[in-house]
């Protein structure tokens, strides 16, 4: 399943290791995402309906499109993919 997207990529790797965030991006673009997409932060609420969150949580990156976002800014989402990556690759 190829991840064609046509907003926002949000990029949360929650470890202060750049190794796992060059890995993560790769992948992201290797499933069909356009690096140009593709921002790193933790700030959710910039996401709109449609657009990617993608966590990492060892060893996978959790990708979750968001559903649903509500005048109070409450943000829904569901995951969609699970993709294994390896630092230094």
């Amino acid at each position: 399943m190829s991840l064609k997207c046509t907003g926002k990529v949000l990029l949360t790797t929650n470890t202060s290791d750049d190794g796992i965030a060059v890995a993560a991006k790769k992948r992201l673009i290797d499933n069909g995402v356009e690096e140009s997409q593709i921002m790193l932060g933790h700030d959710i609420q910039i996401l709109e309906k449609d657009d990617l969150y993608v966590s990492y949580e060892p060893p996978d990156l959790v990708v979750r499109i968001v559903y649903d976002k509500k005048k109070n800014s409450m943000i829904k989402m569901k995951n969609i993919k699970m993709i294994k990556i390896e630092k230094g690759k």
